[in-house]
Formats: structure tokens, sequence, C-alpha cells
């Protein structure tokens, strides 16, 4: 018990500094995220899309992180965090201007574009200071703030569109994301950590995706599928719950207000699902998570109204947050030391690629047979991955260790 106890205090001390220079910040941009989100399929009906191209540019937002993440991974290696940082911000307020202009789907569908590129360069660039400076012991808690930041941030950013937005008028949700970038990362500059300056500005070695996909084959088919699992019923939850809003008949103001609900949900559970992690191991937290996302999208086609849309959003919401930061954590469980990088990178194509298949999936349905069918058909998608993440997964060595084996420096902090 004492051991537990001083490995609380560690994990307490060892995640305070990140709030001024990781969390704070990233909460502010992901407010601008958070309110972009439930209108881009309004905002692109706003320029006449179908209602299956609207999907689709939903899906382009998970599809221009998915293809940028591996080019992401050589501007980090090349650059360091923070020189990439600025890469990151500077092609996310490019990209938000251009949405803020649009008149047409192809522009706007190319702005979209453009920021997710910037999103996942900025992503990278976070995931590879948390993971190197995350001790192990307490990596489940610090990643599960990360998400739960993202969380906050997707809470937030409805309220604030519904509070300064007119009926039906998306601009302002672009205008929120484009202020939000600014001064999320001017904090980020200011608070940054001078003692990590060598850290932060180091470049890495530059591994070819192919290696890293050989040498860590068994994570990828592992963990990797469970990370795949997760992010499609996410990118599904994301682009479903507004298109089924809209397919009801109900206002943009009113899908944002259900997106909020559903986000604050996962808001008191975010950190008890990171001392799960840490605690029972990553098994306790992604079998949950992926069960309650998948049974929230098998009772999508059942809610007939904003009461029973919502009560659905909450159960969505509640799976959700069982699972916040664990795509994170499983990476950074794997990640080596030399090429961090580059594993990262592979590591996020991989993930994103279920954020891209899951509304591209949807899109597919809603375009060759019915809205109706989009959300069982994905719900048994991921009531296989459930499945296959119970048979196969496998926790990493710390979680086995006693507190006697651990090292050192995993027993508590210097000083």
């Amino acid at each position: 018990m004492r051991a537990n106890s001083d490995r609380g205090r560690s994990a307490a001390q060892a995640i305070r500094p990140l709030w001024m220079q990781v969390y704070l910040p990233n909460l502010v941009i992901s407010t601008g995220q958070g309110a972009m989100l439930p209108i881009l399929i309004y905002a692109a009906r706003g320029v006449h899309a179908s209602p299956a191209m609207a999907t689709a540019i939903v899906a382009i937002n998970g599809v221009g992180t998915m293809l940028f993440d591996l080019p992401a991974g050589q501007i980090v290696a090349r650059f360091g965090e923070w020189r990439s940082g600025w890469i990151a911000a500077g092609t996310m307020v490019a990209g938000l201007i251009g949405c803020l202009l649009a008149q047409s789907v192809w522009l706007l569908a190319a702005s979209v574009f453009v920021q997710a590129a910037g999103w996942a360069v900025w992503g990278l660039v976070r995931m590879t200071h948390l993971s190197r400076v995350a001790p192990p012991f307490a990596r489940g808690r610090a990643l599960s703030l990360f998400g739960g930041v993202i969380r906050t941030g997707n809470v937030l950013g409805p309220v604030l569109f519904v509070v300064v937005a007119r009926r039906d008028d998306t601009a302002p949700a672009f205008l929120i994301f484009l202020v939000c970038v600014v001064v999320g990362f001017a904090w980020a500059v200011l608070a940054r950590d001078r003692a990590d300056h060598a850290g932060g500005s180091r470049r890495s070695e530059q591994i070819h995706p192919l290696r890293v996909l050989r040498d860590h084959r068994r994570g990828f088919a592992t963990a990797g599928i469970g990370a795949l699992g997760v992010s499609l019923l996410r990118g599904s939850r994301t682009a479903m719950v507004p298109l089924w809003a809209a397919h009801l008949g109900l206002g943009s103001s009113t899908a944002a207000t259900i997106y909020a609900f559903s986000s604050l949900v996962e808001l008191g559970f975010f950190y008890p699902a990171g001392v799960v992690s840490d605690r029972w191991g990553r098994r306790a937290v992604i079998l949950p998570c992926l069960l309650l996302l998948s049974v929230g999208h098998l009772l999508l086609p059942l809610s007939h109204g904003f009461g029973t849309l919502l009560a659905v959003a909450l159960v969505l919401g509640f799976g959700n947050a069982m699972g916040s930061g664990i795509v994170m954590t499983l990476g950074a469980d794997l990640t080596p030391e030399v090429g961090r990088a580059s594993f990262l990178a592979v590591w996020r194509t991989f993930s994103d690629a279920g954020t891209t298949a899951g509304p591209l999936i949807d899109s597919a349905i809603v375009g060759l047979a019915s809205i109706a069918l989009v959300g069982p058909a994905v719900g048994v998608l991921g009531l296989a991955c459930t499945a296959a993440m119970a048979r196969w997964l496998e926790e990493p060595a710390h979680l086995s260790a006693r507190p006697h084996e651990l090292r050192p420096a995993e027993r508590s902090l210097p000083g």
C-alpha cells in the first residue's frame, strides 16, 4: 500500500508541470476544434453539398490528418518539437482562413484538408513530448489527462459556438478555432520549459515507415488493431451524431448542444480512466470503451427526436470517456527511444486511419443504402474489435512488475 501511495504522489509531481506547458494551451486549441467539428456537416450543406458529400467533408478532416501523419514525423524528426510547432500553427491558421472564405464545396474541402494537416503536425509534436517526459508509471494518467483536455474542449467549443453564433450561421465556428489556435500556440511558446530546450529542439533519427512496421509488427497487429477500432468508432460518432440530428430535422445549434452534452459526460471519467489504466492495465480501459461505443452505434437508429438522440449520444460519450488517452497510451507503451518521432508518426497514421475510415464508411452506407443502416454496421465492427482485444491485447511489462522490481527512476521522482 505504501508503494502505491508513493507512486501516486510521484505521478502527481510528474504531471504538475505539464499543466501550463501542455494541457492548458492544448485546451484552448481543442476548444476551437470542438466548436468546428459539430458544424462541418452544416457548413458543407451551406455550400450546397449533398448529404453524402457533406459526410465526406467530415471524413476529409480525418483524411488530411492521416495523410499528413508520416510527413509530420519527418518534420518533427528534422526540425525538433518546437520548430515543428510553428509549422503546425501556421498550417492550421491558413486552412481555417480558407474555411472562412469558402464559397464552394471544393474550396471548403481543400481548406478542411489543410487545417487537418496542421493538426497532424501539432498532435505529433504534443504526443512526442508527452511520451518523452512522462514516466512509465504515470503514463496512463498523463495521456488520459491529455485526452481529457481534448474532451473538455469538445464541451466548451460547441457551447461557445452556440453563445456567439446566429441561427444556422457556421462561420463563427471557424473564427473561434482560428483565434484559439493563435492564443493557444502563443501560450505554449510563453510557457515553454527552458530547461527542456535541448530535448524540445533535438532532432531524432528518421526511420523508414516500412522498417517501423517490420520491427514492431507484433505491436501493430495487436495494440494497433485496438487503436484502429477505437479511432474508427470515434470518427463515426463525430460524423453520425450531427448527421442523424440533421436527418431528424434538428438545427445546427441543437446538434452542437447534443454534442456538447455528450462530451460533458466524458469530463467526469477521463482521469479515473488513466488511474485504471495505470493500476489494472490497458484492457480494463479499452474493452469497456469499445463495447459502449459499439452499443451506442447500435442504438442510434432507435432515436427519433432530441431526447432519444441525446440519450444515445450520452452512451457514446461515456464509452469515449472510458478510453480517454488509450490510443496515445498504447502507442507510448511501444515507442522506442531511437526514432521516437518516426514510430509515433506511423502509429498515428495507423490510428488516424480509423478516424478517417469511420466517416468514410458512414458516407458509403448513406450513399449506397440507407442512413438507418450506418449505426448497426459500425456497431458490429466495433463488437468484433472488442472480441479481438479481449483475446490478443498484451499489457506492457512495467504493469506486471512489483514495486521492488521497478527502476529507481520509476519509484519516485528526483528531488
